[in-house]
């Protein structure tokens, strides 16, 4: 988290300051996260938003947010860029601080979480398959895994280990109380198809590089991308399903559950078969993002140092 919030020079500092800044870092956000408890959704939410919104730009990791911000809307003028920039942390704040909440929000008696499926996923017809759930880093993404559940299918979620050992263990345990299994991402490969061959449906958050990816399109350049859900949706037949979060107002959200992606039957094999899948995902998530970009966690580097394709 400590790279999240301050960016990635900050990891050569000795050990000793290393444990001082996470150490008051895990603390800034247990105070958020115990004023948030005592709180109701909506004014956490905001409590939240305000505070990292006033902080946020003013950090180190705001160049990334830029740059990306550049490469995806080149066409923002400076005061759009500003506006968007305080909009993205403000976002990550407000997701922090409704960490506490996250099962009231999820909780049918609150009206605060609205499920749309479309394309008649078969997963929600009872025929006892597993599915791929991908989701992105947009609204506040922890949200994706409960639709699932409250669509009556156990899932399996994949988490990435924070660098602060504090603040992934306070998240870890947000997490766990939400009643989800959790696979970490460095041992996730054996136990993913273990989940599936068992029957257990899978969730993945998918929009972030990964360099032992492929190049994949993603606003006018190629970005190493993970095609591994689409190889395990078409090793165990099962449906690869995008799932949409947007924030509303406040601490109301709507996930939409979208028709399955496959790809054309004229490709031959599954490497080919794979990566139009993983195309047509990105594109999707490309999507989302326009839609609302000050939604979008954005804050680690998406692009290698490319220049934009024309």
């Amino acid at each position: 988290m400590a790279k999240l919030f301050l960016g990635s020079k900050h990891t050569d500092w000795s050990p000793r300051l290393l444990r001082l800044l996470w150490a008051g870092e895990a603390a800034l956000v247990a105070l958020l996260g115990g004023l948030s408890r005592l709180l109701p959704p909506d004014t956490a939410s905001a409590l939240g938003r305000r505070l990292v919104a006033a902080v946020g730009p003013r950090l180190d990791k705001t160049n990334l947010i830029r740059r990306n911000l550049e490469i995806a809307f080149p066409d923002l003028d400076e005061a759009q860029t500003l506006h968007l920039i305080r909009g993205i942390w403000g976002n990550l704040g407000a997701v922090l601080a409704e960490y506490p909440h996250l099962n009231r929000i999820a909780d049918d008696a609150e009206q605060r979480l609205e499920i749309v499926v479309k394309g008649n996923p078969q997963v929600f017809s009872g025929t006892g398959k597993p599915a791929v759930f991908v989701t992105a880093h947009l609204a506040n993404w922890e949200l994706t895994s409960h639709a699932v559940v409250k669509m009556g299918i156990p899932v399996t979620a994949v988490y990435t280990r924070l660098q602060n050992p504090w603040m992934d263990r306070m998240l870890l345990r947000a997490r766990r109380l939400a009643g989800r299994d959790l696979i970490e991402r460095g041992n996730a490969a054996r136990q993913l198809i273990r989940c599936l061959k068992q029957g257990t449906s899978i969730g993945l958050l998918v929009d972030q590089r990964v360099d032992s990816g492929e190049p994949v399109p993603f606003f006018g350049l190629e970005m190493l991308t993970s095609v591994t859900p689409a190889q395990l949706a078409l090793r165990f037949d099962c449906e690869l399903i995008p799932v949409q979060i947007e924030r509303l107002h406040g601490a109301h959200f709507r996930v939409t559950f979208h028709t399955p992606v496959t790809a054309d039957d004229g490709i031959p094999d599954a490497a080919g078969k794979a990566l139009q899948m993983t195309t047509r995902i990105n594109a999707l998530f490309e999507s989302w993002i326009r839609a609302h970009p000050d939604q979008w966690m954005c804050t680690k580097r998406r692009w290698p140092k490319l220049r934009r394709n024309r």
